[in-house]
Parts: structure tokens; sequence; C-alpha cells
């Protein structure tokens, strides 16, 4: 007996998968004509007419943002989401100063300040040792008070009581003093070794150079006033309605922090100074007494 051809076999098979289908298919239709039918529920309509309704709008919150505050450096410093400050490097000062943003700039704010920075200076030790006289194992200095201008001789024990001070010793020796732009000399170089009673220590005074305490003073004025006011750090005064108090001084950059309070102020006013020019050399070096 031959053997079917394979593509009368897969024809077959289709037909039988055909029939099959329609039985089944066939079979479901007359299940669901012999189904009794559900009743549909009748619509009632309304006999009043269509009007159309507005939805009511959500309630909204409306809340104002609060005023920036100034920033601990000064009343200019005010920052704003949208409106940032100009900020501007000074080279010789080596401060940072700034423009606040016009929209937020307050009319005390933006008003003269009333004050101004003359110069800043280290504050000298009580007493300076500026010569010599005598001979060896006779040496007497001579010896200014910074407080008066005086100027005095005195030996090794001499006892200062206005200024709380006591000569222990006195010395001439030859020293190394190295001179600007040339080589290094030897010279007498008078020295003192001073008791300060005030706070327990020896101070060494030299003729040569002036020794400083490591405090800072600064000489303030009126705007285009020559009469200077000597000021340091936590000194307060009135200057016509206004009372300033001087925060912080610093030497380099030579500045003075102050705060400004006056009736006329909603807030108090606080600014960096500079000097109204700038400053020339010191004469000397600052020697600390630490």
């Amino acid at each position: 007996m031959a053997a079917l051809p394979s593509e009368k076999i897969y024809l077959g098979l289709a037909l039988l998968i055909v029939a099959g289908s329609a039985t089944g298919f066939g079979t479901l239709v007359l299940r669901q004509q012999r189904a009794e039918a559900l009743p549909l529920p009748a619509v009632q309509l309304s006999e009043e007419p269509y009007a159309a309704k507005a939805v009511a709008a959500p309630p909204v919150k409306v809340e104002a943002w609060s005023a920036p505050a100034a920033q601990t450096r000064g009343r200019e410093w005010v920052y704003d989401a949208f409106s940032p400050p100009e900020i501007y490097y000074n080279s010789r000062s080596r401060l940072f100063s700034v423009k606040p943003p016009a929209s937020l700039v307050e009319g005390d704010a933006a008003g003269p300040f009333g004050l101004e920075l003359v110069a800043v200076r280290p504050e000298p030790f009580r007493l300076q040792l500026i010569g010599y006289v005598g001979a060896a194992e006779n040496w007497r200095g001579t010896f200014q008070n910074t407080r008066t201008g005086e100027v005095f001789l005195a030996a090794s024990g001499r006892r200062l009581p206005t200024l709380g001070l006591t000569i222990r010793s006195l010395d001439v020796g030859s020293q190394p003093v190295t001179v600007a732009e040339s080589m290094t000399t030897r010279q007498r170089v008078a020295s003192a070794v001073v008791r300060d009673e005030q706070s327990g220590r020896d101070v060494t005074l030299t003729h040569r150079e002036r020794v400083y305490t490591g405090t800072l003073f600064a000489f303030v004025a009126a705007p285009g006033q020559s009469a200077t006011r000597e000021v340091r750090s936590g000194d307060s005064f009135k200057l016509g309605e206004a009372t300033y108090r001087i925060e912080k001084i610093e030497a380099t950059p030579p500045s003075v922090e102050v705060l400004k309070e006056a009736a006329s102020l909603s807030q108090p006013d606080r600014r960096i100074l500079l000097p109204r020019e700038p400053e020339g050399p010191e004469e000397g070096s600052p020697v600390p007494t630490s």
C-alpha cells in the first residue's frame, strides 16, 4: 500500500480542526439563543430643561514671603531668591563689598553712615626705651612714657609706680644689626628687661625698635571733619543722634567693623569701614610682647 503524500495529511488535519471549531461555536450559539433574555431597565427622563452648572473652583491659599533678612556682615548683604546682590572685591583692602538689589534697599540702609575710619594703629607698650647714656657698669636708659609723652633717664632697679612697671635690668652690648640693602653690621644696642606688674610678665625693650602690646586701636571721625576720636574694640560712643559701637578692628587689611543704632533706623546698621586714604608703612615692625 503506497504512503499518502504529506500534503494530503496536512490538509486532512486542517479540515478536521475546522470542523471541530464550527461544531463548538455552533453549540455555543444555540445555548445563547435558548437562554432567557433579561429585561432591560426603563429609562426615566426628567421633564426639567437642561441647565449647565459651573464647578466650584478649589480654594487657593495665598501667602506672601517675608522680606529677606540682612546678613551679619551688614545691612547691604541682603539675598533674595531672584534678586541676588552684586558683590565686588577690593584688591587694595582685600575685602568684599556689595551692592544690594534696588528692590530690597530700605531708605535707612542706603543713607549715610555718619562715621569714617581715619587710620588703624598697633598699640605701643606704655614704656619705650629710646636711647642710653653713660658707660659700662653705669648705664642709664632714656625712656618715654607713651601715655604722657614724658622722657626721663632711669637705671636698673627703678620702679615706676604710675605705670605699674619696674626696670629689672639695663644693658648695652654689641649686636648684629641688619641694614636694608647693605651688609649686616654690629652696633651697640641698649636693652632693658621691665617687669609688668599688671600682667606679671617680663617685657624686653630695645632702643632700636618700638614694642607693641598686640592690641589695635583706631582713629575715627565724622565725615569731612579733621578732629578724630581714638577707639578700641568694644568702645561705644554717641555722635549726633546715633550711637556707634566698635565691634572689631583689623590690621590686615586696616578696617573697622561698626554697629550703628539710632531712633530713625528700623534695625541696627552694621558696616565695615576702610581708611579714607591708603595708609603708609609703619616706622619699624611691631614686636609682640607675648
